[in-house]
């Protein structure tokens, strides 16, 4: 009988600790994804604000401008998205695959989130990228994409 109650004990134990796996531990790439529409702004000119309907705003700031190739970049994000753990921005091209380009930023006060990034060298004069800022709360990832050219200076 008692070896019964410490399988039962065990089997709970074990049950505990999945159901917190899952709930607390659980991968961001697991998470539901809501994405804002890419706003008409330009980020060469100045910051852009996109809305992601039913939640906030998500504003992305990039210096120095025009925005360059190679060269330090500091990047700043102002969200009224509540409950975020994490900040990222994600820098791609739009029409070629540049590798993997993505910052964590730190969170400087409420809402407000900067870090340093740098865009990689590009064998094209212009070239078209999406920068996409990634939110990560406890249930949800906001990603609010924006789009910039940037020219080389060959």
């Amino acid at each position: 009988m008692e070896r019964w109650l410490w399988v039962a004990v065990g089997v709970l134990v074990l049950a505990v600790v999945g159901l917190f796996s899952f709930k607390y531990l659980q991968s961001r790439d697991e998470l539901p994804i809501v994405t804002a529409a890419i706003p008409s702004c330009d980020l060469q000119q100045g910051s852009c604000t996109a809305v992601i309907d039913g939640v906030g705003s998500v504003t992305l700031n990039i210096a120095p401008r025009p925005i360059p190739l190679v060269e330090p970049l500091v990047i700043t994000v102002e969200a009224t998205v509540s409950g975020v753990r994490s900040a990222e921005v994600d820098f791609s091209g739009v029409d070629m695959n540049m590798g993997y380009n993505r910052f964590r930023l730190k969170a400087v006060a409420d809402g407000r989130y900067e870090g340093d990034g740098m865009l990689p060298v590009c064998v094209r004069n212009r070239m078209t990228w999406e920068g996409k800022v990634i939110l990560v709360t406890e249930s949800m990832q906001y990603v609010a994409p924006f789009r910039f050219d940037t020219i080389s200076r060959r």
